[in-house]
């Protein structure tokens, strides 16, 4: 059986593979991201001019506007990647509500450009500081919630399935769990739901592809397990306040 097409957008261990027909996913641009998500704020400066400003393809007159645009999509991304670095998901929602609303204030692409700089470091001292209380804690000897093996066998197998319909029965049965402890535990223990971590992964694998890859809206859709490019369109849009289509007009490389 063929390999399901995003796949290779997951592999980040940056082996030498044979150039496929679409273009390939640039890892360079991603690894300020992954620094985000580690909470290394030592990486992410070691990488700042990839995040010193905001910066895509011009759709139009108004320059700020494509700034805000753009400065939304990457607001959303960190907020993401911090919450898989083990930010809590109300916290990393409510700091990017909070940036998006300061963006509005920004009157020049000078200022959206500052901000979106702190905005980042922001949120990776985030991630760090959630890192470093559950090592006290750990030390202390207070009990703290932990990924166990069984749900990061979970994630791992969503990861890599995402082209099928991800049902909870499915997705227990892989990983030896029931349906109801699978759902229970997940939301413990990586703060969120099996269906959002689900939907994020899609979202984020998507945006990744549109932005590095030839593949069509519609091939993305089918093989993300979309179903559909309305419903594609849809999530999408909910998620990233920007349509597909626009973001890779405004974002492919």
């Amino acid at each position: 059986m063929e390999e399901p097409i995003y796949l290779e957008y997951l592999d980040e261990s940056g082996d030498e593979k044979e150039e496929p027909k679409e273009k390939k996913i640039s890892s360079f641009a991603m690894i300020p991201y992954y620094s985000l998500r580690d909470g290394n704020i030592e990486g992410v400066m070691s990488c700042k001019a990839l995040i010193d400003s905001v910066d895509g393809d011009k759709m139009s007159a108004d320059e700020l506007m494509n700034k805000k645009f753009l400065f939304v999509s990457s607001t959303t991304m960190a907020a993401f990647f911090a919450m898989q670095g083990g930010m809590e998901v109300d916290a990393a929602t409510a700091l990017k509500n909070l940036y998006i609303s300061r963006m509005d204030d920004c009157k020049t692409t000078t200022a959206v450009d500052e901000l979106h700089t702190i905005m980042f470091l922001d949120f990776t001292r985030k991630v760090q500081e959630s890192r470093e209380r559950l090592e006290e804690q750990s030390e202390s000897g207070k009990e703290t919630v932990r990924i166990s093996r069984s749900i990061s066998r979970a994630m791992e197998y969503i990861r890599h399935n995402l082209h099928s319909k991800l049902q909870l029965k499915e997705i227990g049965h892989a990983v030896g769990l029931s349906p109801n402890y699978l759902a229970t535990r997940f939301h413990e223990e990586a703060g969120s739901t099996v269906q959002d971590y689900v939907r994020d992964q899609r979202v984020a694998v998507a945006a990744t592809m549109l932005k590095e890859s030839d593949y069509s809206l519609t091939q993305i859709a089918a093989g993300l397990g979309f179903g559909s490019n309305s419903h594609f369109i849809k999530v999408f849009r909910e998620q990233m306040k920007i349509t597909p289509k626009q973001y890779r007009l405004r974002h492919y490389k």
